[in-house]
């Protein structure tokens, strides 16, 4: 029997089943096991069958952008421009949030601490704060703007009650006990201390669906719900300020928590994204098909879309390459084929996969200049 994470109801059978004994993680590595996700019905929250022994894998396995202290995934190209993930995190958060008068702000879940980096950089009059549950980071943390204080594995107790903000940047969708987290975080919070947090919002970015260690898919309603029986109020859910993400503030309430109930809304657009996955290894397997035996084709994005189009490829020998804008993995490789960017692309390749989020795909390729020089075929996952 499996329990809803945020209202603990028993969940039904799984609306989705991964088509082969393998899943892709937030590592972009894939793993062994099937991928099972499930709907609640009553709070509308979906949820991934959690990997085994999950503890040990964050504490020892996990890693996210580890590769020096600018190392940061792409966010968007704007008028030409790289825009990076934490570059425009701090920069909504600066613009939603004021921190003035010497606030405390702890990044709970921080990895290497970018997004606050970046908000200290701007604003010293910020007190940094940082916390993870392993400590391999914690070299990216002595050299911060200003000195910060930290700790791993368990915050520091001596902190209880005093922060002025709790931030958390896409760490909620990994923790299966989230009202022991969520406790916690009220806990390190003084009485209308503030919490704000970015979460994925499946229904944006599609890929979200099949990435395993991602336990938690939320909604609107699943938000709602979760925070008001975790004791915050003055809840907001922002689904425009950051792309593919909900970006959420509340506070430490002083009432009893709430009970929110209410019919769920999106059935429909789980099932449409259950059916999508359910078949994109077919359509794969039939666009690869559709080219010329001989050629080599080349795989845009070197995300997870990308990733889980190699996985379904009959003949994955004949990818000659992975193609990315993001300069952080430009001559890396992944599954031992190399990441190029699209100025690179062989001579020879005949074809190329597109490996993006399905809803902004058709829109980055065609403003992709070397692909629509080149007229080279692309095919879609949509």
């Amino acid at each position: 029997m499996m329990l809803c994470n945020v209202c603990h109801t028993e969940l039904a059978d799984p609306v989705y089943r991964g088509g082969a004994n393998t899943s892709i993680t937030t590592m972009n590595k894939v793993v062994s096991g099937q991928t099972r996700i499930f709907h609640c019905r009553t709070c509308d929250h979906v949820q991934t069958e959690e990997l085994p022994d999950l503890a040990r894998y964050y504490a020892e396995e996990y890693s996210i952008n580890e590769d020096g202290v600018d190392d940061d995934q792409l966010y968007e190209i704007r008028d030409g421009r790289e825009i990076y993930r934490s570059e425009h995190q701090a920069a909504v958060l600066l613009s939603k949030i004021d921190l003035h008068n010497n606030p405390k702000v702890l990044d709970y879940g921080c990895a290497k601490g970018a997004t606050l980096r970046r908000v200290v950089e701007a604003n010293q009059s910020v007190e940094p704060y940082l916390f993870d549950v392993t400590d391999k980071y914690q070299r990216y943390w002595r050299d911060f703007p200003k000195p910060a204080r930290w700790a791993s594995h368990t915050p520091d107790p001596a902190w209880s009650g005093t922060l002025d903000v709790v931030l958390s940047f896409y760490a909620l969708e990994h923790i299966p006990h989230l009202g022991s987290v969520l406790g916690d975080v009220r806990a390190l919070l003084r009485p209308g201390g503030l919490f704000y947090f970015i979460v994925p919002n499946l229904y944006a970015n599609w890929a979200d669906f099949i990435v395993a260690d991602h336990v938690n898919h939320f909604s609107r309603g699943s938000l709602a719900m979760m925070l008001a029986r975790a004791g915050f109020d003055d809840i907001e859910i922002d689904d425009s300020s950051h792309a593919s993400a909900f970006v959420v503030s509340c506070r430490r309430a002083e009432t009893a928590p709430q009970a929110i109930w209410g019919a769920p809304a999106s059935s429909e657009a789980v099932e449409e994204l259950a059916r999508f996955w359910s078949t994109a290894r077919q359509r794969i397997s039939e666009q690869e098909g559709g080219v010329a035996p001989d050629a080599r084709f080349a795989i845009y994005g070197a995300g997870i879309y990308g990733n889980f189009i190699l996985s379904c490829l009959a003949n994955p020998d004949r990818v000659a390459c992975f193609l990315d804008q993001n300069r952080f993995l430009q001559g890396k490789q992944l599954n031992g084929v190399p990441i190029v960017h699209p100025a690179d692309l062989p001579d020879d390749v005949a074809a190329v996969f597109v490996g993006l989020n399905p809803l902004n795909a058709r829109r980055i390729i065609s403003s992709v200049e070397s692909l629509q020089s080149r007229s080279v075929p692309c095919y879609f996952l949509n």
